[in-house]
């Protein structure tokens, strides 16, 4: 609900404590206004050092911001994430599940909003920079990336940590090619992993990175040649991020199935493609 809120709290290098999953920090501005629940506005700048992704540690930075600032509500503060990903920005408000301990939350549930939304919520304006307090982490030296294509039913085992009801862990190879002659398409209402069809955003994203690298894009400037490209217009606003998702936040998986080695990131969206049976998707390599 809009009230006017005052800002009580402006913190640029919020982290996350000792002890949680994720090393990660990020802006956190708090709004607050008598008899009306907290506004928490996180702010992160995810190729600059910041650590895990605020996608990631939804419910550990919103968990961990309620324990230290609001310790005596019963519900956590009103999360909204900003993640600043070069050129282009992703607001969104994140709902939670109340988790099975005192101040712990699940299941996070993300829903675009825009800044004049935002600005509504608070009942003025919310600074949408990272922040001059932003201090990098000394960057380790990165290998070179390329995107490659993979074979879906070979996908290392992916171990989400999230959305147990529809994501068991572990995906046994009768199942993996049970999806393969039997495929999924279509959207399911349970997460925003199996929201749409990966089928039909795979094909497109082999395809563009196909074309990008045939015209000598460079990996960083593949996606937003995706992004800009007149096939994505016509894509639902789940297909257009689930699509852009593999060209930003890329599936990186250590090794291939049977592997013990998992992901080092994008292990849901790798449950869901082998979940619908798609047969080829686009993953980050690199070259260490």
């Amino acid at each position: 609900m809009a009230y006017p809120r005052q800002r009580i709290c402006d913190e640029h290098m919020f982290r996350l404590p000792a002890g949680a999953r994720y090393r990660a920090t990020f802006r956190l501005q708090l709004f607050t206004a008598p008899g009306a629940r907290p506004v928490a506005f996180a702010t992160q700048m995810t190729a600059d050092g910041d650590g895990a992704s605020l996608m990631n540690v939804a419910e550990d930075g919103a968990a961990a911001v309620w324990r230290r600032y609001f310790p005596d509500d019963a519900a956590p503060p009103i999360w909204i994430q900003h993640m600043i990903m070069g050129e282009r920005r992703r607001l969104a408000l994140v709902r939670f599940t109340p988790g099975p301990g005192e101040h712990t939350l699940r299941s996070p549930r993300w829903t675009p909003i825009s800044a004049d939304d935002v600005g509504t919520l608070v009942g003025g304006s919310v600074d949408l920079e990272r922040g001059d307090g932003f201090v990098p982490a000394e960057p380790d030296p990165e290998p070179d990336s390329a995107y490659a294509f993979a074979l879906v039913v070979l996908l290392p085992r992916p171990r989400p940590f999230r959305e147990k009801l529809c994501m068991a862990v572990g995906v046994p190879w009768w199942r993996r090619i049970g999806r393969q002659l039997v495929s999924r398409r279509g959207g399911r209402g349970c997460c925003w992993y199996h929201g749409g069809d990966w089928h039909a955003v795979s094909r497109t994203a082999v395809r563009l990175a196909g074309q990008a690298r045939a015209a000598g894009v460079s990996f960083e400037n593949t996606a937003a040649y995706v992004g800009d490209h007149p096939d994505v217009q016509a894509f639902s606003e789940w297909e257009r991020e689930a699509l852009l998702s593999l060209f930003e936040d890329t599936i990186r998986p250590y090794a291939r199935w049977p592997s013990s080695h998992g992901y080092n990131n994008g292990q849901h969206r790798a449950q869901a493609l082998i979940d619908a049976g798609v047969r080829r998707t686009l993953i980050e390599k690199t070259s260490d």
